[in-house]
């Protein structure tokens, strides 16, 4: 595996030769949990782009179907009016997208320079900036979201992938009892069934603050969302859960409560399809489904793509999904396992 340097080094210079200057830097960017490399390209005063600061998206060849559905998804967002950088130029053969760099910093990264502000204002208007996004994004059929969904079959295979092939054999290695692997199969089937929801509502995928550019703007704020090139749809808390149950910044129990309230009395179409003990159990399972299979993806990065960053977040993943599974009785032997495996592991 080569180094930092050694893959800087050779990014910058394949970008020189391609656009055939060489008055830039390369650093590399923090990356999410996937097979997508982010770098920063800084531009000395003759700039090919029309900023000096350009973010380079990078893929594998192989894998080059995700710039297709970033371009797509970019251009539909700017249709409906949902702030994104901008996209500058795409090049398919080199498995790269350029984009303008996000308007102020990362959500997750801005929150711990700035440790004082008052995050209740701050996350009323995260989720205002989330209900105006659900409200904009509508159907339309050529927009890749729209072809994917939140459905029991997608469920399924985050059940059978990322938590049980992933989380419990290979980072556990813990091999469930037959009791237990049935117990395991009722609990997958029946949270998947009950998210099971066909809706032409579009979901980010990804709705949390590493991918939320943060802009202090006189007293208030303005938002950016990056990282969506894997947007579905169904789930209409999908986002909420994701944004509020998140891996990267600590929100306190009785903010997240009140931002729960606060987003089924503004979102029309929740508050008139589920009464509030409906919402209420979609918020529980979309909770357990999203932090087990976070958990996952995890560990996966990191036998994809060596990175162990995320390694540190998946007990806290892991003690989120607890916290609702322990609120139904019909989950008790799933939380005795998953609480075995645990204090295990600390031994």
């Amino acid at each position: 595996m080569m180094s930092l340097e050694q893959e800087l080094a050779q990014l910058k210079a394949r970008l020189g030769d391609f656009f055939g200057f060489d008055n830039f830097t390369v650093e590399l960017l923090k990356c999410g949990a996937s097979v997508r490399r982010y770098y920063l390209m800084k531009l000395g005063k003759t700039s090919y782009f029309p900023r000096s600061e350009v973010v380079v998206m990078n893929v594998p060849l192989d894998r080059v179907e995700i710039l297709d559905d970033y371009l797509n998804i970019s251009y539909y967002l700017r249709r409906h009016g949902i702030a994104r950088p901008r996209v500058y130029e795409i090049h398919r053969n080199q498995g790269w997208i350029f984009v303008e760099h996000g308007e102020g910093e990362c959500l997750d990264i801005f929150l711990k320079k700035n440790r004082k502000v008052p995050l209740q204002k701050l996350y009323r208007q995260v989720i205002d900036f989330l209900l105006y996004f659900q409200e904009k994004a509508r159907y339309e059929s050529h927009c890749p979201a729209f072809h994917r969904f939140f459905d029991r079959e997608k469920y399924d295979f985050e059940f059978q992938f990322h938590v049980k092939e992933q989380l419990l054999k290979r980072y556990f290695k813990y091999e469930m009892t037959e009791r237990e692997e049935k117990y395991f199969e009722e609990f997958a089937r029946e949270i998947s069934h009950f998210l099971d929801i066909k809706l032409n509502l579009f979901v980010h995928r990804d709705f949390q603050s590493s991918n939320i550019f943060c802009k202090p703007k006189e007293s208030d704020y303005t938002f950016q969302i990056i990282d969506f090139q894997d947007a579905r749809s169904g789930n209409p808390v999908y986002d909420l859960v994701s944004i509020l149950w998140d891996s990267y910044v600590d929100i306190p129990e009785n903010l997240r409560e009140e931002l729960v309230e606060y987003y089924y009395q503004r979102q029309s179409f929740v508050r008139e399809n589920f009464s509030q003990d409906q919402y209420r159990k979609w918020i529980d399972y979309s909770v357990v489904q999203r932090k087990l299979h976070d958990a996952g993806a995890f560990v996966y990065t990191l036998y994809l793509t060596e990175n162990a960053n995320f390694i540190q977040y998946i007990k806290g993943a892991l003690e989120m999904s607890l916290d609702k599974i322990q609120l139904y009785p019909q989950f008790g032997a799933i939380e005795e396992m998953w609480q075995k495996i645990i204090s295990q592991t600390k031994e």
